[in-house]
């Protein structure tokens, strides 16, 4: 073996050690980027909810459903979006001072407003996005010392553990 093929295996060693590094650091900023996109998308939908928080007349709430949760969980308490949607206009006309907000995940983010009820698809992919979103709402609330008034409906368990711990 001469010292040649030695320099050149150590460069290609390094080369390959590089190349490790360079997929590495593809992968964080494909999470990063992920993660900003999230938190862009959290930040607007906090604003509108922070909104209807704060319009909420005297003695009124703003009710939290957790969308696919309550129609996908094992003790699902409704049949589908339509249904869960009819549940809330149905509370909100027993309620006339509170608002309610449904909160699915969803590949793409969007949201409608139904009357006094918010629907929200959160976009981007990966488990619990709707939780998360939830979850950075409540501590913006608490922030600012809304949290009182509002009610989170859920049928998952660590979610509500989360929820309690907020």
């Amino acid at each position: 073996m001469s010292s040649q093929s030695v320099i050149l295996d150590s460069r290609l060693t390094h080369v390959r050690e590089l190349k490790t590094e360079l997929e590495r650091v593809r992968g964080e900023l494909k999470t990063l980027r992920d993660e900003h996109a999230a938190l862009t998308a959290h930040l607007d939908l906090a604003i509108l909810a922070a909104d209807d928080l704060r319009e909420l007349g005297e003695g009124g709430r703003l009710l939290i459903f957790d969308g696919w949760n309550l129609i996908l969980g094992a003790d699902a308490s409704a049949k589908g979006r339509e249904d869960l949607l009819a549940q809330a206009e149905a509370h909100l006309a027993d309620h006339p001072a509170d608002r309610v907000w449904i909160v699915y995940d969803g590949p793409d983010r969007q949201t409608k407003l139904h009357g006094r009820v918010r629907v929200t698809y959160t976009g981007g992919t990966g488990p619990h996005r709707a939780d998360k979103l939830i979850c950075d709402y409540l501590r913006m609330a608490r922030l600012r010392g809304d949290i009182s008034r509002i009610e989170v409906r859920t049928r998952d368990k660590d979610f509500l553990r989360a929820i309690r711990k907020i």
